[in-house]
């Protein structure tokens, strides 16, 4: 009988995807600002203006892709995951270290050393997902883009896959209170140790693979990991710990995919002495001549893509603004829900960050169904439109008191960004009308930082004037007292965004109709 290697086409991919999806759980880090808002508050005494500039730093680390996309030219595929892991180990581990170690040393950490060390850890983001593209474009070739956003939707679950290790390691009270240095802990180990098991893989080539039957497959696994976290899981009589357990072996469901399909050929060859393998795909040679066609396509846009006529297009700055008023002010609502708890007294943040969680999981995946189907691509600013319209409903609702607008406008919100972000993250060739260089990914992708340092400005400067208190440690009791404007503000700003894609939708049909 042969070596279990000699299985390796049916055992491999499904471990490498399953390591790429477990890879992009635990790198989906956005949601620390919401859950240790308290502990930053505390340790670094920073107003909340100041922490929404800590956001701002972290999202513009990430536009730096161009630089890991750059260096993926040059330096092997592991070095990238490592320059990504140290960077994060940096990021989240010195203000772990720092936080920890406060009274015992007496060390504060400068507010510039804390903006520098956000910067980096948003930019290992970058690093960690270009190495997952390599690995990608490397194994699936011919259907990497929709391995890539499936296995992207799994960020997702990072909130709700940390906070579950949390309350099982810790306890439910410690989330919502000043002591959650855990979570800068978990996510300066998690990536690192499943990163490196990813790269260990990584090394072993696979030279025959059936793409077509695994994405459809792995998309029923991914809905049915949703449905799980989403529905059994709050509500099992299950211990912290079990909860933990449970969801992890949930998570990790392709790697037991991968068993059971090198367990039914081992059946197969013992019981019939048969060995079914599958047609050699020939698309899967000449993988790394790919990834390098790949980049000199880019490089060639790069160099032909005229910026400076884009930027006198009207469609690119519809699209601009469409992000800016759509996904990023999806972002900082869910960036600030910790603050948004203390407005309306509610006391169960940890629930309504798996809420965020899920809705952001669910919005994703049903892009990527939408990405998948070629037939239906064309129709993005139809989807981006329909996706649109809630959404500023969902901002006018949270000015009531109700715990269950609450929650509808939180699913609404993470929904709605999570399904716009993979779309436009899909389409943006269309709706730019010119082909994706790094300069014009970089260009599109500033909307973020700038959108966050305005609207969350809004939010903290509005929090900060109408509360109570000393300076910079001001309170706000109730939401009819204190945000009641912003809410109104945002939900005028998604309003504004649903009108723009409205337009940018009349322009693609009259464009696709001559």
């Amino acid at each position: 009988m042969d070596s279990p290697f000699g299985y390796r086409q049916y055992m491999l991919p499904w471990l490498i995807l399953g390591g790429i999806a477990l890879l992009q759980a635990m790198n989906g880090t956005r949601f620390i600002y919401a859950a240790c808002f308290k502990l930053i508050h505390k340790y670094y005494g920073i107003s909340r203006v100041q922490l929404n500039n800590l956001i701002v730093a972290s999202e513009s680390g990430r536009l730096l892709e161009c630089i890991s996309s750059f260096a993926s030219e040059h330096l092997p595929a592991w070095m990238i995951l490592i320059i990504g892991l140290i960077f994060g180990s940096i990021g989240y581990g010195v203000q772990f270290l720092c936080i920890i170690y406060h009274d015992e040393f007496a060390f504060n950490l400068s507010y510039q050393q804390i903006l520098l060390l956000n910067f980096i850890a948003g930019n290992s983001i970058c690093w960690i997902n270009t190495y997952c593209e390599l690995v990608a474009i490397r194994n699936f070739k011919h259907s990497h883009e929709n391995i890539m956003a499936l296995a992207s939707s799994y960020s997702g679950f990072s909130g709700k896959i940390y906070t579950c290790f949390v309350e099982g390691l810790k306890g439910k009270k410690l989330l919502g209170s000043s002591n959650t240095s855990i979570f800068f802990l978990l996510c300066c180990v998690a990536p690192a140790m499943i990163g490196l098991v990813l790269a260990m893989l990584n090394c072993v080539e696979v030279t025959e693979c059936e793409e077509a039957k695994m994405f459809p497959f792995m998309l029923v696994i991914a809905i049915a990991t949703g449905v799980y976290a989403t529905i059994i899981e709050p509500y099992t009589q299950l211990s912290p710990k079990l909860r933990v357990v449970s969801l992890v072996l949930v998570v990790m469901l392709p790697f037991v995919v991968a068993l059971l399909v090198t367990a039914n050929q081992l059946i197969l060859e013992i019981l019939w002495g048969m060995k079914v393998i599958p047609e050699r795909d020939r698309s899967c040679q000449g993988l790394k001549d790919t990834i390098k066609d790949d980049k000199r396509k880019k490089e060639s846009n790069t160099e032909d893509g005229d910026t400076k006529n884009l930027l006198k297009t009207v469609d690119f700055w519809l699209f601009y603004l469409l992000s800016m008023c759509g996904t990023t002010l999806g972002m900082v609502y869910l960036s600030n829900l910790d603050i948004i708890c203390d407005l309306k007294g509610y006391h169960e943040a940890s629930f309504l960050m798996a809420t965020s969680s899920f809705s952001l999981f669910f919005g994703k995946i049903f892009s990527v169904i939408f990405s998948w189907e070629k037939s239906i691509k064309s129709k993005a600013a139809t989807a981006v439109m329909l996706i649109m319209m809630p959404m500023p409903l969902a901002f006018f609702l949270l000015i009531g008191n109700s715990n269950a607008c609450l929650h509808i406008s939180t699913g609404i919100i993470g929904t709605g960004t999570g399904a716009i972000n993979v779309i436009i993250a899909a389409s943006t060739s269309e709706f730019i009308g010119s082909p994706v260089s790094f300069v014009h990914q970089t260009i599109v992708g500033s909307n973020v930082p700038i959108g966050i340092l305005l609207f969350g400005y809004l939010a903290a400067h509005s929090y900060q004037r109408e509360g109570e208190g000393e300076h910079d440690r001001k309170i706000c009791m109730g939401v009819l007292k204190c945000h009641q404007l912003i809410f109104t503000v945002w939900g005028s700003i998604s309003f504004i965004g649903t009108m723009l894609s409205f337009v940018l939708y009349l322009r693609m049909r009259r464009k696709h109709s001559q």
